[in-house]
């Protein structure tokens, strides 16, 4: 079939008959490759936070048709870890693992059958989260996304489960969960894990100082009345942190209910009281007194007065957390709330030879210094995903666009590394000298990732008592080349354009695949 792909000055007519092997269930950076390719590799486990003594560990399965050489088809491991496979075959539905220490694995897996290889000196999955990219052919076709934060598993984070890829799309919480087994199951084709509960925290109100008051909203989303009575809340980030949900505490099917005390470890009744600057709070079941492994979870960053922090539901079934526009206790809740600087635009994956970009937008009446300062100290906004921070003279004007670029991009190779200057990304684009244009050091992830404009609020000391900076999230995109959202934007020449900045960026369906306008809205 043939597919017109778009360009900023021309139309070029190309033929996607492509007959590489591709990996994972998302695209290749050169178009559809899920209409076309005949092999595909799958992330199936991730152990990145390994209890003490126990190596980390990926494990990988291919599927589709059987590779006559990994290394001819430039297979391997980048980002979180580097690695490049051997010239050696690889059979349909084989599963293989690539370790930090292939001796300690090894000595802790003796079951572990299969052909086991060992990542590159000097990297390690890291504790806090990462993406772990899968290659072939240089078009990073599977990216696992992992982090240690609500909704992902604390059970993975250091406490004895890996997570296990149970869903569609590697860059969402819900694809992944923790394993039963302790420390991990690689090689085995089957993995047991624990599944999502069907009660959730919905909704935190914060204490603000003075006079409010602080609650907790929990949600049941089963067709069955739940019983969470003697469940256990812990509060990642703060000393004193265990509480557990009175006896008696039960939900209606679909039924909120909301509490302002928990029972302490001592019985006692106390108030709740959790901080305006943002923590991870977890909610895990208990059955006869022991903690049965399932949970949720909700983080929130900072928040301001008044507002609360809640999960809302997007239309393609999976859901994100933030503060929201408004409390609803006991109900249904907001919107996210949103502003003053919005993600506009983002072209995460074009084609070979192009430079990938984001763009955002000041959409207020109000110029917007993108720093703060903070006991004494300057503190840029930030844009996590791709690591970069405002500095002291940044200002954006009401309504006005800016870019941000990277350093350097992957060539068509997939290895060599291309630098980019503003002065060529302006003169490609033909865009003026008043626009503002920054350089960051990372990229976009070709498959999905998530993207946030964060603005800096307080510098406070964390439990480790070092000082930390708590932003709150003007803005954020968790982007997928897959699902609901647009397909003609994962390597088409095309971008993701936002529709309405009255909705969450989350949501899919508040974006189009049109050509690239960099600086123009």
């Amino acid at each position: 079939m043939k597919k017109e792909w778009r360009l900023p000055f021309s139309t070029v007519t190309l033929t996607a008959a492509f007959a590489f092997a591709f990996i994972g269930c998302s695209d290749s950076s050169s178009g559809k490759t899920r209409e076309v390719g005949i092999a595909a590799m799958t992330c199936t486990e991730l152990m990145y936070n390994p209890a003490p003594g126990y190596p980390e560990f990926v494990e990988l399965k291919l599927t589709g048709k059987s590779l006559s050489s990994m290394s001819a088809v430039n297979l391997r491991l980048d980002g979180a870890v580097q690695y490049s496979f051997p010239d050696e075959p690889l059979d349909i539905d084989e599963i293989i693992v690539v370790t930090e220490d292939a001796s300690l694995f090894r000595e802790k897996y003796p079951s572990f059958t299969g052909r086991l290889f060992q990542w590159d000196a000097g990297y390690k999955l890291s504790n806090s989260g990462d993406v772990l990219e899968i290659k072939l052919d240089g078009k990073g076709d599977f990216d696992a996304r992992f982090d240690n934060n609500p909704p992902w598993p604390s059970l993975a984070d250091g406490n004895g489960s890996s997570l296990v890829f149970i869903g569609d799309n590697p860059a969402y919480a819900e694809s992944w969960a923790a394993s039963k087994t302790p420390n991990g199951n690689p090689g085995s084709a089957e993995d047991p894990y624990y599944a999502a509960s069907s009660v959730r925290i919905n909704e935190i109100m914060p204490y603000h100082g003075g006079e409010s008051s602080s609650w907790i909203e929990f949600y049941n989303a089963g067709s069955a009345e739940a019983d969470i009575g003697g469940w256990k809340l812990v509060r990642a980030d703060v000393k004193d942190s265990v509480r557990y949900i009175p006896a008696g505490t039960k939900i209606a099917a679909e039924g909120y209910v909301v509490l302002d005390s928990l029972e302490s470890e001592s019985g006692n009744l106390e108030a709740v009281s959790f901080v305006a600057r943002g923590e991870a709070v977890y909610l895990r079941e208990v059955v006869a007194g022991t903690a049965t492994g399932v949970e949720s979870g909700l983080e929130y960053a900072a928040v301001l007065s008044g507002q609360s922090a809640g999960v809302i539901s997007l239309s393609d079934g999976t859901s994100q957390q933030g503060m929201l526009q408004k409390p609803t206790k006991g109900g249904a809740n907001s919107e996210i709330s949103l502003g003053p600087i919005f993600i506009s635009e983002v072209f995460y994956n074009p084609l070979d030879g192009d430079v990938e970009f984001l763009e955002i937008v000041n959409n207020s009446d109000s110029s917007v210094t993108l720093r703060a300062m903070l006991n004494t100290l300057f503190v840029g906004w930030k844009i996590s995903g791709v690591g970069f921070e405002f500095g002291e003279s940044n200002v954006l004007l009401p309504q006005e666009v800016a870019v941000l670029i990277p350093t350097n991009y992957t060539a068509a190779d997939g290895f060599s590394s291309v630098p980019v200057t503003v002065e060529e990304f302006r003169a490609k684009w033909k865009l003026p000298e008043s626009l503002q244009i920054f350089q960051y050091a990372g990229k976009l992830s070709n498959r999905g990732e998530k993207i946030s404009v964060e603005n800096p609020l307080e510098i406070a000391k964390n439990l480790k008592d070092s000082s930390v900076v708590y932003y709150q999230v003007s803005d954020a995109i968790l982007y997928s080349d897959r699902g609901l959202w647009p397909e003609d934007a994962d390597g088409y020449g095309y971008s993701l354009h936002r529709r309405d900045y009255a909705v969450s960026g989350y949501e899919p369906s508040n974006w189009d695949a049109k050509e690239p306008t960099p600086g123009k809205i």
